[in-house]
């Protein structure tokens, strides 16, 4: 009403007043979530004969230690991006800490923040709930996972397959690892297209189980936990595990591109695109140029949205 708005300087100066509401932290949790496919609370079956303890109390459990993970990084002063990644800490409680064999909380402990297998984890990325959520009740899924990191992490476009399979039980392969069990499924022609990017990049989280607890065998074989993959830019970036990925993803373009997009498309409702050809390869840039802080890529999103597009008449 009073022409407060009209600028872009006004319109960021707003936008960042509103973020430091409580209200607007919940909403971007809640897009990190979309963001990693986990907005629906899942239930997160698993075999009680292999993982014996894991209930429906631990997968809730899960939830909240990585919502607690989430908010951490949204509200430290640089809220960046690559944290989610590279993070070394994980909130457990007692009733996690015992059941993942962590020594440093009592059984009735409640959440805390531990640098937990720091050598091996790598924030988001191997959180145990994401974990089991991409996996099956028994066994791992690098399919599942590989698809994850293609599409949610780097933005590739992943058909889906060409009509419904069932993964080779491994009662019949008793003699095969998961990853070899994958790469026979997946051998034929109609499958290599799409499965050459997504295997390798699944792959890179085979030392963790179906719960998310990490291993060095699998059915009595080491696991292999090496993947790559072909940038967009022609160059191959190889993984040995998941602290390599996470690496790789925390400086990628084409993860810092697929985030931003995300990003904005949750909080405008719109394609940036609709902004600008222009306009996705700019963001990105900016992302960048803010040293990939998630509150300010938000305030970003929120001043580009409140601008007039491209073709619209000027405000009066």
């Amino acid at each position: 009403a009073q022409n407060k708005l009209g600028t872009r300087d006004e319109v960021k100066k707003h936008a960042e007043r509103m973020l430091a509401d409580p209200r607007a932290t919940a909403k971007m949790r809640d897009f990190l979530l979309t963001w990693l496919k986990l907005d629906q609370v899942k239930e997160l079956p698993k075999d009680v004969k292999r993982f014996p303890g894991f209930d429906h109390d631990i997968a809730a459990d899960l939830r909240t230690s990585l919502e607690l993970f989430l908010d951490d990084i949204l509200n430290s002063p640089d809220a960046d991006f690559r944290k989610l990644l590279l993070s070394d800490e994980t909130y457990l409680n007692g009733k996690l800490s015992k059941f993942y064999g962590v020594a440093d909380l009592p059984p009735e402990g409640g959440f805390k923040k531990l640098k937990w297998e720091a050598d091996k984890r790598a924030g988001m990325l191997t959180h145990p709930y994401v974990l089991s959520a991409l996996a099956y009740t028994s066994e791992t899924s690098p399919i599942h996972r590989g698809v994850f990191i293609g599409r949610g992490l780097l933005g590739i476009a992943i058909r889906p397959p060409m009509e419904a399979f069932t993964p080779l039980a491994p009662d019949l392969h008793p003699d095969l690892s998961t990853r070899e069990r994958v790469l026979k499924q997946t051998s034929p022609v109609a499958c290599a297209g799409c499965h050459t990017v997504m295997n390798p990049l699944g792959f890179s989280l085979e030392h963790f189980d179906a719960v998310g607890k990490f291993r060095e065998v699998d059915n009595k074989k080491p696991v292999d936990s090496s993947g790559l993959y072909e940038t967009r830019a022609g160059d191959t970036a190889k993984f040995s595990g998941a602290k390599d990925l996470a690496k790789f993803l925390a400086g990628s373009e084409e993860a810092h591109y697929a985030f931003a997009q995300q990003a904005f498309h949750y909080f405008v409702k719109q394609p940036v695109r609709a902004f600008g050809l222009e306009k996705p390869d700019e963001l990105r840039k900016t992302f960048e140029q803010n040293a990939l802080n998630v509150r300010k890529l938000v305030t970003e999103a929120a001043v580009l949205g409140a601008m007039p597009k491209r073709g619209d008449p000027p405000p009066k």
